[in-house]
């Protein structure tokens, strides 16, 4: 990875001088995507287990180190504000990287350990930055985001590029438009639909995610009655499937979609 971006600063921007992810010992074998079965217990009755899927086992640490691009050490100063940067969040956060391919990849998790190297003897500076880096899952995750321009009626080809066929998408939705109307959201390849009020300059972000519905204003507060929500019951959230996917759009607006999706491959953060 040749930079990233991490709680709100970057590599290229948190000193004067740009930092670097470099490694120093790099490993023969890269671990790749152990899982657990997870199963019932078998009987002499039942012979087969029940099998209730598979989950990855552990988080994945990812080992680096943080130098500078010119080869100068880093003073005290900036040895607090990169300590600062990277250990304050207690929470995982969106790590944003560009791979040595040019690929922009997104890791979510936090750092545990931020440690220190002396490669020469500079007095009073520190070479490099040693970071151990836990990820929520092995895998990198790829953000997909398009904006579509809707007039009346339009059927959108939707194609979802994810390394998981079982993967089930539920995208962040936001509908902007010129004017107070319905706006009507199907996915015809999962058969599921929304219905949302649209009020003219005030955008409605639908997060099928986390269930959750909020618009433009300071608070993001919405009230399921002001986008003509009266059953929440009734509710459906909809989602995406791996590969192609039918979205028809009832209603004149702007409308963009973005989700996350796995992307199953290594080395990266090596």
């Amino acid at each position: 990875m040749l930079s990233f971006e991490y709680n709100g600063q970057s590599t290229d921007k948190i000193l004067g001088t740009p930092l670097i992810v470099v490694t120093f010992d790099t490993p023969n074998d890269i671990n790749g995507f152990t899982r657990e079965i997870v199963k019932g217990e078998k009987t002499l009755l039942r012979q087969e287990a029940n099998h209730y899927g598979a989950m990855y086992s552990d988080e994945s640490t990812y080992d680096f180190y943080l130098v500078k691009q010119d080869g100068s050490g880093i003073t005290n100063a900036e040895q607090r504000k990169i300590n600062k940067w990277l250990t304050s969040p207690t929470l995982p956060q969106r790590l944003t990287g560009i791979a040595d391919d040019k690929a922009t990849v997104v890791y979510k998790g936090i750092f545990q350990d931020v440690g220190w190297k002396l490669i020469t003897c500079k007095l009073g500076k520190l070479d490099g930055v040693k970071c151990s880096f836990v990820s929520d899952t092995p895998f990198a995750w790829k953000n997909f985001k398009q904006s579509y321009n809707v007039s009346g009626s339009q059927s959108i080809n939707l194609t979802v590029d994810s390394d998981d066929s079982e993967y089930i998408v539920y995208p962040k939705i936001t509908i902007s438009s010129s004017g107070s109307q319905g706006i009507t959201i199907t996915n015809k390849t999962t058969n599921q639909s929304m219905s949302v009020k649209s009020n003219s300059g005030l955008s409605v972000c639908l997060d099928c995610r986390y269930c959750m519905v909020t618009d433009n204003t300071v608070s993001g507060v919405i009230d399921y009655e002001d986008i003509g929500w009266t059953d929440a019951e009734s509710i459906t959230w909809l989602s995406l499937v791996d590969g192609a996917n039918v979205i028809t759009v009832s209603g004149s607006c702007t409308l963009t979609f973005e989700y996350d999706v796995p992307i199953k491959r290594v080395g990266d953060l090596i």
